[in-house]
């Protein structure tokens, strides 16, 4: 029996809320190690069907099926339960995982990547929905240090197994491994979380998602158009097109009662200040977790086991660093810009340094320090531009206010897979090379730095003057 002293909000019995965590733990590793981990497998499993050129637009597409779905995930939850979300968007990304290892060609196996991209944009707050629902809200912190620790196992040690199996010859056991956690959580939370399903009606903007549905694709895949084949001219009108229903979707956003994007909080200058810079330092994010393993693998001539351990430092410093930081940013205000400015820098000089250290010859370990180093900037990256964004906010647009963080940063990164994808496509569009993957490679991280030198800048000029100005009235 459910504890009916509890104050959870669906209390359940201590051996089934036991299973339901640890499904939602498992569904949460299982979100890492098709992240991560499949990063690690894309130089093989393109080289083994002779599409190298192609890099870019794995990362792309499965940016692209996040951001469209994961505005509307929690809704879904409403409307449908999570229980319901999490086993049919679940058995989805389950199918799509499979196809990847099994693609006969590019095509397929992009249409795949999308899937689970579009699949895990369903579910992925699910785990954390329901830890919050089930457990005492004193609880629910230590719930919620479960799921770091879980994203950082999926992350680090799927990309590790994902290496070590491949180098002994197993890359398809490599690619399908994720689906045992992913069948774990789904089972558990099919048969162990009740049904969550909202009585009341919850307005979704469908007119919203068509026009994001045609928008977003047509916008960053047409920064690709000359990796997909298509001529300039149809990639500018794709590109137009895509421009186009942009201007359509803000107009309709902000004409509606529930919208996707809440327009009305661009209106506030520091809100958006703090989105604009918390969104630049996603945008090189992406460049180090897909083409990381990119260089090591094809141009510095590392072992696919030895790049799935780059991101190894760098997760013990993420794990450690932000409880020691948020502490030290607690003791006054002024210290809040100081985070920013340290997350924008700390991603910005490892970014740089990377645009120019990708060559033939140059040790690995080179790599394992630019990239620990980001990982103290992602650390004051995590403890400080929510919060601030938050601060600024009436406590009623504080949720929708915080969605909206979350959609951006899923937007930048896939602004930004597109933007590397047409970098990494020019470079290599002569023939895949180990001189042109360089070019491409070195290419993307020195775009990615250079942005993130732009949010450096903002810090200074702009966050640090008006926290300052408020740290004084």
């Amino acid at each position: 029996m459910a504890n009916e002293n509890s104050t959870a909000i669906i209390p359940l019995p201590k051996g089934k809320k036991n299973l339901v965590q640890f499904g939602a733990i498992m569904l949460t590793v299982a979100v890492a190690c098709y992240g991560l981990a499949l990063m690690t497998l894309v130089p093989p499993i393109l080289q083994r069907l002779d599409g190298m050129s192609y890099a870019g637009l794995v990362g792309l597409c499965i940016s692209l099926g996040i951001t469209l779905l994961s505005p509307i995930g929690g809704k879904l939850g409403d409307i449908f339960g999570r229980k319901a979300v999490v086993v049919v968007a679940g058995l989805i990304n389950l199918v799509c995982g499979v196809g990847i290892a099994f693609s006969s060609n590019v095509l397929v196996l992009l249409i795949c990547c999308f899937g689970v991209g579009f699949s895990q944009g369903a579910y992925v707050s699910a785990p954390y929905i329901i830890m919050g629902l089930i457990n005492e809200k004193k609880n629910v912190p230590k719930a919620m240090g479960y799921l770091t620790m879980a994203l950082a196992i999926g992350g680090t040690g799927g990309s590790i197994l994902a290496g070590i199996l491949t180098d002994m010859g197993m890359l398809n056991a490599a690619i399908l491994f994720p689906a045992v956690p992913l069948v774990v959580g789904i089972l558990l939370i099919g048969l162990c979380y009740p049904n969550d399903k909202s009585g009341k009606k919850v307005a979704i903007d469908y007119k919203g998602i068509v026009l994001m549905a045609i928008s977003l694709p047509c916008v960053t895949l047409s920064l690709s158009g000359t990796t997909l084949g298509w001529s300039l001219l149809v990639s500018g009108i794709i590109f137009v097109v895509g421009v186009v229903f942009v201007v359509v979707l803000l107009k309709h956003e902000a004409s509606i009662e529930a919208p996707i994007i809440p327009i009305k909080l661009f209106k506030q200058r520091d809100y958006l200040l703090f989105l604009l810079v918390g969104a630049i330092c996603y945008f090189g994010r992406g460049a180090v977790d897909n083409y990381a393993p990119l260089g090591a693998q094809q141009v510095i001539k590392t072992s696919v086991a030895l790049s799935g351990m780059l991101q190894f430092p760098k997760t013990i410093v993420t794990m450690i660093l932000p409880a020691i930081a948020g502490a030290w940013m607690a003791k006054k205000k002024a210290n809040m810009w100081k985070a920013m400015f340290l997350s924008t820098l700390l991603f910005a000089i490892p970014l740089l340094a990377m645009g120019f250290t990708v060559q033939a010859g140059w040790y690995i370990i080179v790599y394992f320090v630019v990239i620990t180093v980001s990982g103290v900037g992602e650390s004051f990256r995590g403890i400080s531009f929510t919060p601030a964004a938050q601060s600024v906010l009436k406590t009623e647009d504080i949720g929708i206010g915080t969605s909206m963080i979350n959609f951006a940063n899923s937007l930048s990164a896939s602004i930004a897979a597109a933007i590397y994808s047409a970098i990494y496509g020019m470079c290599t569009a002569s023939g895949v090379t180990a001189d042109t993957v360089q070019k491409g490679v070195n290419g993307v991280f020195l775009t990615a730095g250079i942005v993130t030198v732009i949010g450096v800048v903002l810090c200074l000029s702009k966050i640090r003057p008006m926290l300052e100005t408020e740290t004084k009235a």
